[in-house]
């Protein structure tokens, strides 16, 4: 669940800030040599916060065991939550190559 509050947080501050964060940016790429920073934080920036309001939804379901009565539909929430994961890791590194590194 802050997983997810602090993947929204860091959204809102990308796209009000001038600056990328090392979260989106990753380790060792500098956002002050970035080849198209802008076209980098409009493209990001749906994936990152859908990702993280479904990473903030499923910790609330957890916390307040929403779906305990239902196992198979917490199993799939969690198979789910995975597969979302997954996809925003790769469209991350796709659009760090393509904005970032060039």
């Amino acid at each position: 669940m802050i997983c997810g509050v602090y993947v929204i947080y860091g959204t809102v501050q990308m796209r009000t800030g001038s600056k990328i964060p090392e979260m989106f940016a990753g380790e060792g790429i500098s956002a002050d040599q970035a080849k198209a920073p802008a076209d980098f934080k409009r493209f990001i920036s749906p994936y990152a916060f859908g990702t993280g309001i479904a990473l903030l939804l499923s910790g609330l379901f957890g916390a307040f065991e929403v779906l305990a009565g239902y196992p198979l539909a917490e199993t799939a929430m969690r198979v789910a939550l995975a597969a979302v994961i997954v996809v925003y890791g790769m469209v991350l590194m796709y659009a760090q190559k393509k904005y970032l590194v060039g």
